[in-house]
């Protein structure tokens, strides 16, 4: 097998508008040894947009990142490549988003749609990259994963993340992880891994090297931990839960300022999953548009749930599911 260059088993998965420094910050706290940045546009770093500062790596996480691209044309993801690769551990072709935005354009899983053409992007990006890898699904419409494992291999790759479904079946339905997995390169898998025993098995079932793991870590960061059992938030102590969310505030606030307080609306359901009064504080605080505003009423809340869970107990009979 190709030597692994990437420094652990269990990364996180890059995920658009969820993967951003601050969230990373968290993750790699808690003992993500790797993450990816979110996927940014080829064409957008040859035009050199300033935007892409805010996505590119940080100093701090350099040496534990790889900068995801997608694109179509293989000339400009390969000189896309070119430009970005010193700014991070490694480059990754995204050729996995299924997403309907990225497909009409061609990019993303829409690469799995034509293999010859896949094959000569990442040749072109192989050629300019001192280290690549390719997130993929297992095909377009049908598994034809083999076909696109040989093709990863023979063009060099040196490292394989797969999430075990088609593009057409987006999330619907159970991820596979029974995957073709010849063991030449490095391969990640992707897709269902939710808690510390779904990566075991995970890897148990494919063989792969480790896991990236992406829904199952938005407000659970301590999936990444070797410290927690099985890797699930609702297993977490309160007062820990609440620290991680207020520091993941102050995150967001020397990012975004209190347009953090609008950012951080998509991790409050991971956050408060099974507390007792979640959904309607939920309601309540999706409105908010300040950190302090935030900060003030997860206080409150997390203050008041050993009250409240104790007489949700009482009523239910001692039953809370």
């Amino acid at each position: 097998m190709k030597e692994n260059f990437l420094p652990g088993k269990v990364g996180l998965a890059p995920m658009a508008g969820i993967t951003d420094y601050p969230f990373r910050k968290i993750c790699f706290e808690y003992g993500a040894p790797f993450a990816f940045t979110e996927m940014i546009s080829a064409k957008s770093v040859l035009l050199n947009l300033e935007v892409n500062e805010q996505y590119f790596p940080r100093s701090d996480e350099r040496e534990r990142i790889g900068i995801q691209l997608f694109g179509y044309d293989p000339v400009e993801l390969a000189q896309a490549a070119q430009m970005v690769q010193d700014k991070a551990l490694w480059v990754d072709l995204n050729a996995g988003c299924p997403a309907t935005k990225i497909v009409k354009r061609n990019a993303g899983a829409a690469l799995l749609k034509d293999l010859k053409h896949f094959r000569l992007v990442v040749r072109e990006m192989k050629k300019v990259t001192r280290r690549l890898s390719v997130k993929t699904r297992i095909g377009w419409d049908r598994d034809e994963f083999e076909h696109i494992y040989n093709i990863l291999v023979e063009e060099g790759v040196d490292a394989i993340f797969v999430h075990g479904r088609t593009a057409r079946q987006m999330y619907a339905g159970k991820a596979s992880w029974n995957i073709y997995n010849h063991g030449d390169v490095p391969m990640y898998l992707s897709g269902d891994i939710y808690t510390r025993e779904d990566i075991k098995r995970a890897i148990e079932v494919s063989g792969a090297s480790g896991v990236i793991v992406a829904r199952g870590s938005i407000g659970n960061p301590w999936i990444f931990s070797s410290l927690k059992d099985t890797g699930r938030n609702e297993n977490v102590d309160k007062m820990e839960r609440l620290s991680v969310v207020l520091r993941h505030l102050d995150y967001l606030e020397i990012e975004y300022g209190d347009y953090g307080a609008v950012v951080f609306r998509k991790y409050v359901a991971g956050y408060t999953k099974t507390l007792v009064g979640a959904r309607e504080f939920r309601a309540n605080v999706m409105n908010l548009d300040t950190i302090e505003k935030l900060k003030e009423s997860f206080i409150e809340y997390f203050s008041k749930l050993d009250l409240e869970r104790s007489s949700e107990y009482t009523s239910t009979g001692g039953n809370l599911e």
